[in-house]
């Protein structure tokens, strides 16, 4: 299966950061008009989308809207922004920035440091920014190299491109599928989205959750290019041993059938991600993570565009796709005839 090229590079150029996801969510809209797909949204903005062809059980898959960013705190030119989110601080000073203000994108420069322990900043424009303004890294929205996908914010915009790409493939091929798309907002700034969904039972809690992530390469011990990871656990816990058999089976089929597929697993501790806060809340959830270089826009030196490898995020679509076409939870078989002929040498033991 190939990745629709347009679609992921339309929404990874699309403007974001925490509690500033606005253009990434009318993307999502106007998407699911063309599409027919409905779209409700919660008190939170969180967005859910749902496809529904056949009477099969229900499967989630979530991924958030945002990126680290920055925003304006104090508008004018120069102007003081506060940075939101994992953004690499010793890169920031003199770096070369875009502010939305509105619909207007307004080039910068960073000039000094404001207050350090607010971790805010002097950022001279073009032209003068409004108050609640927001920004990022003047990077490029998307680039296909060399078999990789560059984008100024692959985590985890990425993630959302695929759901849609997902959600495109179910309609136009009419799989016999319930699938719920979650997304959610300001994960960047300690899951916020995702708590809001959680308190208003946005999602049942009787429906297993797939959390999507582009995760750190580097901290994580994955390698980039090897396939998409299963991802069982971050730094603060594990995740549902019983989703992690069903999408380990869901591999290997895959495999076993001739797709050219391959997957990693692996706990990922170079952070923290949504999956945790739904793991604590009671959900049956696990994530699906593709391996990320420049991991929140550092580079080894400077300030960098994050980076996945195209065939990596291939497979992560086809490994969707064949979860929402088998959403039930299996377990790994018990080979009866290995069990028949081993268990011959086992007798009770007198005590």
């Amino acid at each position: 299966m190939k990745l629709d090229k347009p679609l992921i590079s339309k929404v990874l150029s699309l403007p974001t950061a925490p509690f500033h996801e606005e253009k990434v969510m009318r993307f999502i809209f106007s998407f699911c008009k063309q599409t027919g797909l409905p779209v409700i949204q919660d008190s939170f903005g969180n967005l859910k989308v749902v496809y529904k062809n056949g009477n099969t059980k229900p499967v989630a898959m979530t991924a958030h809207m945002d990126h680290p960013g920055f925003e304006v705190v104090r508008g004018g030119n120069p102007s003081v922004v506060r940075l939101l989110g994992g953004v690499p601080d010793r890169f920031f000073l003199n770096a070369s920035v875009a502010v939305w203000d509105g619909n207007q994108l307004v080039k910068g420069k960073v000039i000094k440091i404001f207050q350090k322990k607010k971790r805010e900043f002097l950022v001279r424009t073009q032209k003068e920014v409004s108050k609640n303004s927001f920004g990022y890294f003047d990077l490029p929205g998307c680039q296909f190299q060399r078999g990789m996908i560059y984008s100024k914010g692959i985590d985890n915009v990425a993630g959302v491109a695929i759901l849609l790409n997902l959600l495109k493939e179910c309609v136009r091929k009419k799989v016999k599928s319930h699938l719920i798309c979650l997304f959610s907002r300001a994960e960047e700034v300690g899951c916020v989205g995702a708590t809001g969904i959680i308190k208003n039972k946005f999602l049942p809690k009787n429906i297993p959750l797939v959390v999507l992530e582009t995760s750190s390469a580097k901290s994580g011990g994955v390698t980039i290019g090897a396939g998409p990871v299963l991802r069982v656990g971050d730094k603060f816990s594990s995740f549902s041993y019983r989703m992690d058999l069903w999408l380990q089976g869901i591999a290997e089929k895959l495999k076993k059938d001739g797709k050219n597929f391959q997957y990693q697993r692996a706990l990922m501790q170079g952070g923290r991600c949504e999956a945790s806060v739904y793991i604590l809340a009671g959900y049956e959830t696990i994530c699906l993570a593709v391996p990320l270089a420049n991991y929140h826009n550092a580079g080894e030196k400077n300030y960098a565009a994050e980076a996945i490898n195209e065939k990596d995020a291939e497979g992560w679509l086809k490994w969707l796709l064949a979860v929402a076409e088998a959403p039930r939870l299996q377990t790994i078989p018990v080979e009866e005839k290995d069990f028949r002929n081993s268990s011959k040498r086992l007798k009770r033991i007198s005590t």
